[in-house]
């Protein structure tokens, strides 16, 4: 759920391109997760945007990149946040692959499709590294292949889904 919020969050701030990235390392134990953006970014200065009473969208609180950080602490990560080579907004969650409080990875595959039927004028790509290789999904080079359907259809929903888990079980990430 967490990629789905930043996913959403990068569509509140104009994003019209979303990369989301998985990337793991065996070798380090090392689980990384980022999503970037080409929208507006994040506040500059001193603010702590991951701080649970901070929030953009006008309410009391902004929860979702606190308890992201918590996930990811819990997993002996950390949480980064920055600009992003877009120019917009960087989350990272590096976290321990193998820590016992790693929370699962979720179903990635079903929160890139929602997010491209919703929004189908935004780009997105998704890479997904492991030590077997990678692959990168994009709705550019998906969009080549379905001349004539709407980005937004059910079946481009269910055909991206698919993809994304045909590379995550090649791949073999490991959820």
């Amino acid at each position: 759920m967490h990629v789905l919020d930043l996913m959403e969050n990068s569509v509140r701030a104009g994003a019209t391109s979303i990369a989301v990235e998985l990337e793991e390392y065996p070798e380090k134990d090392l689980l990384v997760l980022s999503v970037e953006d080409d929208g507006s970014g994040m506040p500059s200065g001193d603010i702590d945007v991951t701080d649970p009473f901070f929030s953009t969208k006008g309410k009391k609180t902004g929860l979702g990149l606190s308890l992201m950080r918590a996930a990811a602490e819990a997993a002996g990560g950390k949480l980064d946040t920055g600009r992003s080579r877009l120019g917009g907004a960087l989350v990272r969650a590096s976290m321990s692959m193998g820590h016992v409080d790693r929370s699962p990875l979720g179903d990635l595959a079903a929160s890139l499709s929602a997010v491209a039927c919703s929004h189908p004028d935004v780009e997105l790509s998704c890479r997904i590294r492991t030590a077997r290789g990678t692959e990168i999904i994009t709705t550019r080079d998906f969009a080549r292949g379905l001349a004539g359907v709407h980005m937004g259809a059910l079946a481009v929903a269910r055909d991206l889904s698919a993809r994304v888990r045909r590379a995550m079980h090649s791949l073999a990430v490991d959820d």
